[in-house]
């Protein structure tokens, strides 16, 4: 038998992958006693549980990984009880806590790097308190400062070398304030000015 045709299918049921099933279930959940299962990952099986909530009862949860318990709960909380929080990565808790902040209070903030920081702190700025703000390098506060601006009050700017501030105020030239210029090579003037040409009466004359 062949699916049906207005799905979008041509192929025999038994040619369907895991992500086949799923979006035809999402669209026909009357297609269950169709589907093979086994084939949905974890990843398959949080889409699907987006929209069809009520196949929990068929889920292996054991095939979730973090990014999937992140993609699920986000929308369908109800499944918190079964998920193994250890799981979830930091990037995973970012997305998380964006759409349920109730969530905040189970998440390991020491697995958060700078960028899952600054993604953070632009939509839960109420958890900077949280921030281990001294153990961020150089490079890592350049993340911070493009993405969450405000960080800039716990930056130690002390910590930049001539092309960390090339970098920083060709696409950001308000910080420039708080610039040593006099750390900048030739090769990082060149590189700011092609884009802020207006640093230049800042550039020491040779």
């Amino acid at each position: 038998m062949r699916t049906n045709e207005k799905l979008g299918y041509s192929r025999k049921w038994s040619e369907l992958a895991g992500s086949d099933w799923c979006e035809l279930l999402m669209k026909q959940p009357e297609l269950a006693d169709k589907s093979d299962w086994e084939r949905l990952n974890g990843f398959d099986w949080s889409l699907l549980l987006k929209v069809q909530p009520q196949f929990a009862d068929r889920c292996p949860w054991e095939k979730f990984e973090g990014r999937d318990w992140s993609l699920l709960l986000s929308t369908e909380p109800q499944f918190a009880d079964r998920c193994p929080w250890e799981t979830l990565r930091g990037s995973d808790w970012t997305s998380l806590v964006r759409y349920q902040p109730q969530f905040a209070d189970r998440c390991p903030w020491e697995k958060l790097h700078a960028n899952n920081w600054a993604m953070m702190l632009t939509y839960n700025p109420q958890y900077s308190d949280k921030c281990p703000w001294e153990k961020f390098c150089a490079a890592e506060w350049l993340v911070l400062l493009k993405h969450y601006p405000p960080s800039a009050d716990h930056c130690p700017w002390g910590q930049f070398k001539g092309f960390h501030w090339a970098l920083m105020l060709s696409e950001q030239p308000q910080f420039a304030s708080r610039c040593r210029w006099e750390k900048l090579s030739a090769n990082d003037w060149d590189s700011l000015l092609e884009k802020q040409p207006q640093f230049s009466k800042f550039r020491s004359k040779p």
